[in-house]
Parts: structure tokens; C-alpha cells; sequence
């Protein structure tokens, strides 16, 4: 499987953090790192905003090294140089617009999430079926976009009240996802690019409302290829993220 995702990152310089280790807990698919967390991870360490092309499964619990490139960077096993997992290079973002869900009408439409027998990725972080998953269980709007509300979870808050921002990545990731699959008839699909920009850092103990549609792409299949925008709404209607994402069906 290849996944692309495309995230933005902030010009605050190079993080002294040049090696990533993704524990087994912020697994995507079974035995494999999250696609939102894992790009987060590699892509904070860059000091401009970067596309991420996924090359093949992030392994879990291994010491990942990150390289400069002739046109960008890799993420690499030390042991297979010439065999990255990520390869990161300059991208310029565009994103669409929508207007905000409440976060009573996101709860709402979370009730009607298409839980199914044969869950993709039931083990996720992110979406999965455990009970202690983040529980991104998005489902439709009667506008035809979907939403769900999601609330900061604990873990991703430090000593000084910090959030982890790879929390929310891998949100709304998982989000677009769900509209893709669904809206429209149910396909089973993977993501080939994701942009996601934080305009406003999140709080601590905070809900918000995850919202995804079409965005700049049609509002259906093209043959196996298929578009989504997503937005991240405050309780005041604030946008505090963006994200477009592009998908391949299996």
C-alpha cells in the first residue's frame, strides 16, 4: 500500500530531534504507524511546509532516522538507507472553505456513524472500534457534508498544558477518511495525499467539531479516485485547522 499525506508545518527552524519512534499504541492500519501521526512526527523536524509521500507501512517500535535529500528529506531505517518510508519536498497549499458546524449538531451527526461488522482499520488510534480509541466516528450531515465532535484527549496534553498537535492530525485524517468511504455508497480506501495547516494552536480539555466534504474536488468517485477537504471548528465558530486530503479506493 502507498499513501501520501501533504502536511504543513510552522517556520520555527529545525527540531534537534532528527530520529522518530513510533510506539505500538499510535498504530493505523494493524502493525503499521498512523498516517497522520507518523508524517507528524517526521515533518516537525522541517522548518517549511512539505508534501509527504508514504512509501510503504510505517514499522512500530523501530528507531527511524531522518535524512536530508537531494530534493527534500527520508525517513529511513539506518539498516535500508536506500528504502525510505516518507520521502518530504516543498509544497504549496490550497485549501477550500466551509461554513462552521456546532459542536451539538457534530455530536449529532456522530450518532449516525456507519459502524460495521468489518471496520478498516479496527485496531486505529485514531477511529478504531476499541473503546479507547479517540473515537473519530464521523457520520453525515443532512447537507451532505459529515462531522463528528472531538474532544482533546489527555494523553496528548504535557506537564505545562501543551496538546500534541499530532492528535489532531491524525483526527482529521481519519475524518476525511470516513466521508470518502461513505458519502455516497461505501468504498474502502486509502489516502494518497493529506495537507493539514493549524491556524490556531488547540487547547487543552477542548472540544471541537471535525467537519469534511468535497472540498476542492468533485463531490464524487472518479472511477477509484476521490477528493476531501476538512476543517476543525472552535465552540465559536473559529476555524482552527484546514486539511485536503486525496484517496485511492482499494
Amino acid at each position: 500500500m502507498r499513501r501520501k499525506l501533504t502536511i504543513i508545518l510552522g517556520s520555527d527552524g529545525m527540531n534537534s530531534e532528527q530520529t522518530i519512534n513510533i510506539k505500538s499504541w499510535f498504530q493505523g492500519p494493524t502493525d503499521s504507524g498512523q498516517g497522520g501521526w507518523t508524517a507528524h512526527r517526521f515533518v516537525r523536524a522541517i522548518s517549511e511546509p512539505v508534501t509527504v509521500a508514504v512509501k510503504r507501512p510505517i514499522p512500530l517500535e523501530v528507531d527511524l532516522t531522518i535524512t536530508a535529500a537531494e530534493h527534500g528529506w527520508h525517513l529511513i531505517d539506518p539498516r535500508e538507507p536506500d528504502q525510505p518510508f516518507m520521502v518530504a519536498t516543498t509544497w504549496t497549499p490550497d485549501y477550500a472553505k466551509t461554513d462552521p458546524v456546532s459542536l451539538a449538531d457534530a455530536a449529532d451527526a456522530r450518532t449516525r456513524f456507519p459502524l460495521h461488522d468489518d471496520h478498516p482499520v479496527p485496531v486505529c488510534f485514531s477511529c478504531g472500534a476499541n473503546a479507547d480509541s479517540m473515537q473519530v466516528h464521523s457520520g453525515p450531515l443532512p447537507d451532505g457534508r459529515w462531522a463528528t465532535d472531538w474532544t482533546v484527549p489527555e494523553w496528548a496534553v504535557d506537564a505545562d498544558g501543551n496538546v500534541d498537535e499530532g492528535a489532531l492530525w491524525a483526527a482529521i485524517d481519519c475524518a476525511q477518511g470516513w466521508y470518502v468511504g461513505n458519502a455516497g455508497g461505501r468504498r474502502h480506501a486509502v489516502t494518497v495525499q493529506l495537507a493539514v495547516e493549524v491556524i490556531t494552536p488547540i487547547e487543552a480539555q477542548t472540544s471541537y467539531s471535525l467537519v469534511t466534504w468535497n472540498g476542492t474536488y468533485p463531490e464524487t468517485w472518479d472511477g477509484r479516485k476521490r477528493g476531501a477537504g476538512g476543517a476543525v471548528f472552535a465552540s465559536d465558530g473559529t476555524c482552527v485547522a484546514r486539511s485536503s486530503s486525496f484517496w485511492i479506493a482499494i
